[in-house]
């Protein structure tokens, strides 16, 4: 069942952009604004107002999302059917979740499942935020471990915790100064507008703390003077280590990254920023006993609201 024309409009809908929609989609933006305009011509009736490089919906084309989501819905569900059907499901579940992440949970919860269902295949599916949403959209897992981003067509979500972000400075930035102790808290917090127009390394788009990042910044109204783009995240930290920038982590991230021993870590803000960690599944997904104690081991060893 290929509901590729479906897909390619709900997703233009959500992200509103040919750029951020084909990214999402792993297809250039020529071939994705060619796709559009050519199923337009065959309805007969535009589907999107163009607005500068903004695609909003027209009445018409409401309509047929409305209709696309629930195809795309009823799809998801039809392809569980047919997995449970083939006995693929059977003894086997695949998770998407993040690299860094996987690094401080993926062994743990293996060696736990292991013990507790020897005969059941546990396999786990590494990549960055761009890369596990294809993964997923492609049937090639069956739970995924993310950062909430945006809704996604035919999917329910689990919430494991609230996961804090931090601002790291190197330990020689003039702004560790105005850092300040909260009650009960672990780290001390730091109001960030004291780093408007400093040089921020930034995760490359895509990644899920680059998304973070520019909604914090905006929320906050900080402008970076400069952005530096790095995808390997330990090169990021290198970076901020050695006063070259400033940058942001995950609570969930920093126990993997001790040996960076000239960074100071800082809660934003006096209520810390959050972010939500969720596992989103297809609508329809059967949860087997072992699926249920597999969520269960995620929350245990995920959660981050602390």
């Amino acid at each position: 069942m290929n509901l590729k024309e479906q897909l390619y409009v709900c997703t233009l809908a959500r992200c509103q952009t040919i750029s951020k929609a084909s990214e999402e989609l792993y297809i250039s933006q020529p071939a994705l604004s060619v796709y559009i305009s050519n199923l337009e011509k065959y309805l007969g009736m535009k589907l999107f107002e163009r607005t500068g490089k903004c695609f909003i919906l027209t009445p018409i084309g409401e309509e047929y999302v409305k209709r696309a989501e629930k195809m795309l819905e009823m799809k998801a569900e039809f392809d569980e059917l047919v997995e449970m059907a083939s006995g693929k499901m059977d003894g086997h579940i695949r998770v998407g979740i993040q690299m860094r992440r996987a690094i401080t949970t993926a062994p743990f919860i293996l060696q736990q499942f292991i013990k507790e269902y020897p005969d059941i295949e546990l396999t786990f599916r590494e990549g960055t935020h761009s890369e596990l949403i294809k993964m997923y959209m492609d049937n090639q897992v069956d739970l995924m471990v993310c950062i909430y981003k945006d809704e996604l067509p035919g999917s329910d979500y689990i919430e494991i915790g609230k996961e804090q972000v931090l601002v790291a400075l190197p330990a020689g930035h003039s702004a560790n100064q105005y850092a300040f102790e909260m009650p009960g808290s672990r780290y001390k917090h730091l109001d960030v507008a004291c780093l408007d127009r400093e040089t921020f390394i930034l995760p490359q788009k895509g990644q899920s703390l680059r998304t973070t990042a520019e909604r914090l910044m905006e929320q906050v109204q900080i402008k970076p003077g400069r952005i530096i783009e790095i995808s390997n995240f330990e090169t990021v930290m290198s970076m901020v280590e050695k006063g070259l920038g400033v940058g942001f982590n995950r609570l969930g991230y920093i126990g993997n990254m001790d040996r960076f021993e000239h960074i100071n870590y800082y809660l934003i803000g006096k209520e810390p920023y959050c972010s939500r960690l969720v596992i989103a599944y297809k609508k329809g997904f059967v949860f087997q006993p072992y699926a249920e104690r597999l969520v269960e081991l995620l929350k245990e060893y995920c959660r981050c609201d602390y």
